[in-house]
């Protein structure tokens, strides 16, 4: 874990890829993840703490989540984002992202699924699209699964609704969860 740093470090699957299970034509289009890049870029650039991400992140039972986002913290050092201070118990928090071109009902249940892992899920949608899911707010407040907008030319996230960071649905699965994202973080 000493690679790990103050900075936001990004590490990609290499493993299974759901694009594999598309038909050639479809598999060839790239709009969603072109969108996930930009999404990783505009998201990962504007933060000002350190952590570690992780884009197609596949957790067994919870589904593939386009981006997940960890940080922590020593209660001795709070600012302490080295292996040296990981040794301290650290606290964790882990965000998840769901990003989606269009069906934002397919998002919220995949977002919904890693809710028990994440301590915030979000969905991440295309402006117009987001518009027409800010109708059914309601679902997402329930769920307790986050609306953020993003506009891939501008490069602007809009946080149309974020509930407030709380505990995973399971504390065993986020426990397993940052387990398999730090042994990732290891061999990168």
């Amino acid at each position: 874990m000493g690679g790990i740093t103050s900075t936001p470090t990004l590490s990609y699957s290499r493993g299974r890829s759901p694009r594999c299970n598309l038909p050639t034509k479809s598999a060839r289009k790239r709009g969603e993840s072109n969108f996930l890049r930009a999404f990783e870029r505009a998201y990962l650039g504007s933060l000002c703490t350190g952590g570690l991400a992780r884009a197609e992140f596949d957790f067994s039972g919870y589904g593939i989540a386009d981006l997940v986002w960890i940080t922590w913290h020593s209660s001795v050092n709070p600012g302490d984002m080295t292996a040296i201070g990981m040794t301290e118990r650290p606290k964790f928090r882990v965000m998840a992202f769901e990003l989606k071109l269009v069906d934002w009902r397919k998002a919220l249940q995949q977002a919904f699924r890693y809710s028990y892992f994440a301590n915030l899920s979000v969905v991440v949608l295309p402006p117009s699209v987001a518009q027409r899911a800010k109708l059914r707010l309601s679902d997402f407040r329930h769920l307790r699964v986050g609306l953020w907008a993003f506009d891939s030319t501008t490069r602007r996230i809009t946080r149309l609704f974020t509930p407030r960071q709380g505990q995973p649905r399971s504390q065993s699965a986020q426990r397993r969860a940052i387990a398999s994202l730090m042994a990732l973080a290891k061999f990168r």
